[in-house]
């Protein structure tokens, strides 16, 4: 019989560690005050059992004791202990997939749409550009700070600087000139004729060799303007969107 009485004063702290730690170990909501009632409560408890012990009690005697103290003691845990509550569990969701904006290519035609806005890959500099998508412009055209002519090898060339559009610092462009161009705007009665260069471009799934004119286009808005020399049979124009086609590759 004496056996038993080790057995039920542990079985009567682990009711109270399970009446405190109803989510984790880590979560006890007790006070000290509280905590120190509690710790008396249980010596009186743990005397009455040993005092029990001493006298050898029956089975029944034994269980009739441990049925009283066990609901006397959580009654004592309950007025006393402020029922924990859980923290809140983090929602679990699926990680999102990385997805690349593809370039829009018309279904019937094949042929890549570009909105009103597009950026550019051009090189050299190898930079992306903002570019403004004029089907009214018979050439693309190019913005060209300090631009200077000379030769090298009895042809032209020229040397201009194109600002990046990130860091804004000026980079600096050698190109052969191919041809120039006489232009005329509505602001101007006579033409200006501007040196045409050869640049590599990718927007949306094309990606070639084109002709830009050079001249100071500080003034406006986008320091490119993409025109029918590289529109025409290659891509539709959607106005009504910007930027729906980046560059697929690079050059």
């Amino acid at each position: 019989m004496k056996n038993s009485i080790p057995f039920f004063r542990t079985g009567t702290f682990l009711l109270l560690s399970a009446c405190l730690s109803a989510c984790s170990p880590e979560h006890l909501l007790i006070d000290k005050a509280n905590l120190n009632s509690l710790e008396s409560r249980l010596e009186q408890l743990d005397q009455q059992i040993l005092t029990l012990a001493e006298r050898q009690p029956t089975r029944e005697e034994l269980a009739e004791v441990q049925e009283s103290v066990v609901l006397q003691l959580s009654e004592e845990i309950r007025s006393r202990v402020e029922p924990p509550s859980c923290p809140p569990q983090p929602k679990l969701s699926c990680p999102a997939v990385p997805t690349s904006k593809q370039p829009v290519v018309d279904v019937q035609s094949g042929k890549q749409i570009v909105g009103a806005i597009e950026d550019v890959l051009l090189s050299p500099p190898g930079i992306q550009i903002p570019a403004r998508i004029d089907t009214g412009a018979t050439t693309a055209s190019l913005h060209a700070s300090n631009l200077q002519k000379f030769e090298r090898n009895g042809v032209d060339w020229v040397r201009f600087d194109l600002s990046h559009p990130e860091t804004k610092e000026d980079l600096q462009i050698e190109a052969k000139v191919v041809r120039y161009a006489r232009i005329i705007q509505s602001t101007t009665e006579d033409g200006e004729r501007r040196p045409v260069i050869e640049l590599h471009f990718t927007l949306g799934n094309v990606s070639q060799m084109a002709e830009f004119t050079l001249t100071d286009r500080a003034h406006l808005d986008f320091p490119l303007l993409i025109g029918r020399n590289i529109l025409k049979d290659l891509m539709v124009v959607d106005v009504a969107q910007t930027r729906i086609a980046p560059p697929k590759t690079t050059p």
